[in-house]
């Protein structure tokens, strides 16, 4: 047997590389590949092919090893092994479509940080969905240790929809199927008011008891509007915070006194988490978005704040937009970055730098940025930048920053599916980029990006840092003045 490079042969015999390649994956040329990019060719076979191009191989430098010559059958494709793929089922048909222009460049593959995990990879995806391999990928677990973060399709050349893919192979995973306690949430939520089922009473009888502790500690005269037919705005919650970190609602409702604002919060269907996102479930996420526009209704309210955590401002804002055309004509819809900005530029509030020295830096959402850039033609990076500097002036960014950013590791659900292995090594690279960057205090504007950074990040790869939401970081940094008259504009504002 001859030992043979590709290169240099192709060198010799005046073709390319390619050609060569070729002639031995079709038969012509009968060689077997052996470690180091090199092939055995048995002296015969070599031999015909000088014989064909006129070369003397006395002239050749060539290395001789022992060995069997390589048999037809190992060339020939076995009969069993080839797989009919037949006709491509419907079923991704929406968005595959796009998959037909895939490069297979790798593109997407080196942006995934979960790439490789599983054997993942979001080419084989694309792949699988055009070739009519859809059962397999929907039994996989790929499409929900995708964290649906977008980073993918920032970075491919020919702007394939990974994430509509994922989403949609998600949607059609038998619900009974579905990881973790995601579709039991959805449920819960269409018929509780809230995922995680906690009755009107005590979410009621709660959120007095924290509006009496905050009225004790900094905020005279404060009560928590519940069902304040025509305040200004509409406030949902993170279903978690009353359940798990019940002081965490008092941000808010600092903010909310030292602005004066007339808001309120619904008795009923006030989560602001929408886990139909999560799961695929257009249905639901169209029903649960459907309750907070009947409370809209309810109590008269001109101004809905979208929900403070990530996926729940995008799912809310892709219901509006797609289900509630005519409503978004007849109330003002904002974001929390779009209000915290209003009461700086208005004045409303007053905030202490000096109570924040350490150097400090924000983690862009995917949801609030990279995605809400792409679905609505707005995310949100200047105006988070500048509260945060309002609060603490000593700032750095990460690098890469804005849309460029990587994802905790928490989007799509997976705080609440069982993947915790996969979540902190999905995690590495937001890891080292707060590490890179130097700072001591990470500010965040989504719950679950909060979560895992505290509680997961922090913690796996001992990072010395503080974290705090973005209307924390506010609500520590506020000069109270005292009642901003919110009682009483609650009162003018019944009238």
């Amino acid at each position: 047997m001859i030992v043979i490079r590709i290169g240099q042969l192709a060198e010799q015999l005046g073709v390319h590389r390619n050609t060569i390649r070729n002639w031995i994956n079709s038969g012509k040329l009968p060689a077997r590949s052996i470690p180091g990019k090199r092939y055995l060719i048995s002296e015969t076979s070599f031999g015909k092919l000088c014989q064909e191009f006129g070369l003397e191989r006395s002239s050749m430098r060539l290395k001789y090893v022992p060995g069997s010559p390589v048999m037809s059958r190992e060339l020939a494709l076995m009969e069993e092994n080839v797989r009919s793929i037949g006709l491509r089922s419907e079923r991704l048909r929406p968005t595959p479509q796009w998959g037909d222009i895939c490069l297979t460049c790798g593109s997407c593959a080196s942006a995934c940080a979960i790439s490789g995990v599983d054997g993942l990879d979001p080419r084989k995806a694309i792949r699988m969905a055009v070739l009519g391999l859809e059962d397999e990928l929907i039994a996989s677990q790929w499409p929900w240790k995708c964290t649906l973060c977008g980073k993918c399709e920032e970075a491919c050349p020919m702007n394939i929809e990974i994430v509509s893919l994922m989403s949609h192979v998600r949607s059609l995973r038998d619900r009974d199927k579905v990881p973790g306690p995601l579709h039991k949430g959805v449920i819960m939520c269409l018929e509780k008011g809230n995922n995680l089922g906690i009755p009107r009473e005590d979410f009621v009888d709660l959120l007095k008891a924290v509006g009496e502790d905050l009225a004790e500690e900094s905020c005279p005269g404060f009560t928590v509007p519940i069902d304040v037919k025509g305040a200004d705005m509409l406030v949902t919650v993170n279903s978690k915070v009353p359940f798990a970190e019940p002081d965490d609602l008092k941000h808010w409702w600092k903010i909310f006194y030292a602005a004066g604002e007339s808001w309120t919060i619904p008795s009923e269907y006030w989560d602001g988490v929408n886990w139909g996102i999560f799961t695929g479930d257009d249905e639901s996420v169209r029903k649960t978005v459907g309750h907070l526009v009947d409370n809209m209704y309810r109590l008269k309210c001109r101004t809905l704040l979208l929900p403070e955590c990530g996926h729940a401002y995008y799912a809310t804002r892709y219901a509006l937009n797609r289900w509630f055309p005519e409503e978004l004509k007849k109330f003002e819809v904002i974001s929390i970055f779009d209000l915290l900005e209003r009461y700086f530029r208005e004045g409303r509030i007053s905030v202490d730098p000096s109570r924040h020295l350490d150097l400090t830096t924000f983690h862009d959402s995917c949801n609030y940025g990279r995605k809400s850039e792409k679905a609505f033609g707005k995310g949100y990076y200047e105006e988070s930048r500048h509260i945060v500097r309002q609060c603490a002036p000593n700032f750095v960014d990460m690098y890469p920053d804005r849309e460029g950013n990587y994802c905790c590791g928490a989007g799509g659900g997976g705080l609440a599916m069982p993947f915790k292995e996969e979540r902190v090594f999905f995690a590495r690279f937001k890891a080292r980029q707060i590490q890179h960057s130097g700072a001591k205090l990470v500010i965040t504007s989504c719950h679950n990006c909060r979560d895992q950074i505290m509680k997961s990040i922090r913690k796996e790869y001992d990072l010395d840092i503080e974290v705090k939401q973005i209307w924390q970081l506010v609500a520590d940094s506020l000069i109270q003045s005292g009642s901003r008259g919110t009682v009483e504009r609650f009162r003018r504002t019944s009238k």
